[in-house]
Formats: C-alpha cells, structure tokens, sequence
C-alpha cells in the first residue's frame, strides 16, 4: 500500500528557489535575491519527495523538478527542469584555476 500528500510552499530566494530561477540584485543596502516563481507544490510518495513544482502567481509558467526515484519509475519526464539548470551552469564564468606555479 502507498501513500500520497502534497502541499505548498512559497519560494524564498535564495535558500528555496533553485538556483537556474534565482535572480540577485545589487542594491545599496546590499544584495536583494528574487525567484522567478512563487512557490512550489511538493508531493510525497510513501513519506518521501517525489516531486515539486514550481509555479507562479500568474498562472503562466510551472516547472516540474523529479528527483532520481521518481525518474527512475517514470522512465520518462518533462526535462526542462534539468535543460534549465544546464544551461543556468553553462552560463556561469569559469572558476579560478590553482595556481600551479606558486
């Protein structure tokens, strides 16, 4: 027998938004984070997540983020979650290498 639940949370930038969807601006008082959604409807299979969908206010735009159990039992799922966070890394400056020679 399983079980289900779901609820809802309202993102918090920076620690509840993924990072592909954080945004930050640098004010005078310091820097000011924003997520690109609103909140995020987490769903529990069996006590444990499954999945969370992030959404917005608008009604426009949701995201679904599946984590390896769930990918594993569904074999296949909407990618753009992970196209998104790809492509959020590619984006990123490359990291300082060691100095070798110091």
């Amino acid at each position: 027998m399983w079980s289900a639940s779901a609820s809802n949370q309202w993102s918090s930038a920076p620690g509840f938004c993924p990072p592909q969807y954080t945004r930050s601006y640098e004010q005078e008082s310091g820097t000011v984070y924003a997520c690109d959604y609103s909140g995020a409807i987490e769903v529990n299979v069996n006590g444990a997540l499954w999945s969370r969908t992030w959404w917005s206010l608008s009604g426009g735009d949701t995201v679904t983020e599946f984590t390896p159990v769930a990918k594993a039992q569904l074999g296949i799922w909407n990618t753009r979650f992970e196209d998104d966070y790809a492509a959020w890394l590619a984006s990123l400056p490359p990291s300082p290498t060691a100095c070798t020679s110091c």
